[in-house]
Parts: structure tokens; C-alpha cells; sequence
């Protein structure tokens, strides 16, 4: 797992995306007072926001994604 610093450095955006979410889900499981708790959630729901407004090809599918359509080729 990268951290936000090499993600950034990279220039891929959906790299840094990935690693400020996970970098914000890390702080918020550090428990942080209940106004910082609050702060972080807000911006790790726009920061998955952002990522699952990238185009197709600039994401990689969330896990909900791929078992959906895991399930849905199961179907077929």
C-alpha cells in the first residue's frame, strides 16, 4: 500500500485517491474525538465520491462491484 506522498508523486490520480481514503480510514480508526470523527468521515465520503466518479477506465471496481457481477456471470 502506497502512502499519499508516493501516490501523489506518481501523478495517477486514482492511486491517490485510494491511498488518501485509506490514509483517512486509518485516522478515523485511531478514534479521534467525536468533532474529528466527524471532519474525516465527511471528507473519506467525498474522497469515495471522487473515485467512483472517475470514468471506467481510471478505476479499478470496488469490491461490491466485482462480486455483483462475479455473481451476475454465475447467473448467466
Amino acid at each position: 500500500m502506497a502512502s499519499v506522498t508516493e501516490a501523489a508523486a506518481s501523478g495517477n490520480r486514482l492511486d491517490t485517491l485510494v491511498a488518501l481514503r485509506d490514509s483517512i480510514a486509518r485516522a478515523i480508526d485511531s478514534e479521534p474525538s467525536g468533532r474529528d470523527v466527524a471532519a474525516l468521515s465527511k471528507r473519506l465520503m467525498e474522497v469515495m465520491d471522487e473515485i467512483e466518479a472517475l470514468p471506467d477506465g481510471e478505476r479499478a471496481p470496488t469490491a461490491f462491484e466485482a462480486l455483483r457481477a462475479e455473481a451476475n456471470g454465475r447467473a448467466s
